[in-house]
C-alpha cells in the first residue's frame, strides 16, 4: 500500500447500543489525531551502574478531531450527549487499511468562532481499556 493522505483518515462514533452499533461518521471534519502511547516502570536499581534502566508498562490511547459546527449532525449530538451525560461511547478510527475501535471518553469539547472565519468544534477523547485493530 502506498501513501495516504489525511482526507482518508476519519472518526465515526457510535450512534446506535453497544449490541448493535451504528456506525455515524463525525460530520464537517478538518482533521483526526490518533495517538498511542506505551508507558514505563522505572526499575533502576545499585547495580544500574548510575543508568536508569525501564520495562514497558500501561498502554493508552486517544483520539482528537477538529470539525466545522454542524448542531444538527448526529456525530457531533451523540459526542454532546456523552460529554453532558458523562458516559463512555464506542469510537472508530478509519484509515484505509485499517479499523481501530474502542470505548473513549469525551476529555474536552471546544467551540471557536472567530469573526469572518467558520465556528470549529475541536474534540479530545480519552481511550479506556483495549483498542481493537480490524
Amino acid at each position: 500500500m502506498g501513501k495516504v493522505g489525511g482526507t482518508d483518515i476519519y472518526l465515526k462514533v457510535n450512534t446506535g447500543t453497544e449490541g448493535s452499533p451504528v456506525w455515524t461518521k463525525v460530520g464537517g471534519q478538518k482533521d483526526a489525531g490518533f495517538d498511542r502511547g506505551l508507558g514505563s516502570m522505572d526499575v533502576t536499581d545499585k547495580d544500574s551502574q548510575s543508568w536508569e534502566e525501564h520495562l514497558p508498562a500501561n498502554r493508552n490511547w486517544s483520539l482528537s478531531c477538529e470539525q466545522f459546527l454542524i448542531e444538527d449532525d448526529a456525530g457531533f449530538l451523540e459526542i454532546e450527549g456523552s460529554f453532558d451525560d458523562r458516559t463512555q461511547l464506542l469510537y472508530q478510527i478509519i484509515t484505509p487499511g485499517a479499523t481501530y475501535q474502542g470505548k473513549a471518553t469525551v476529555e474536552s469539547l471546544s467551540l471557536k468562532a472567530s469573526q469572518g472565519d467558520a465556528a470549529v468544534v475541536s474534540l479530545s477523547l480519552k481511550g479506556t481499556a483495549s483498542l481493537t485493530k480490524t
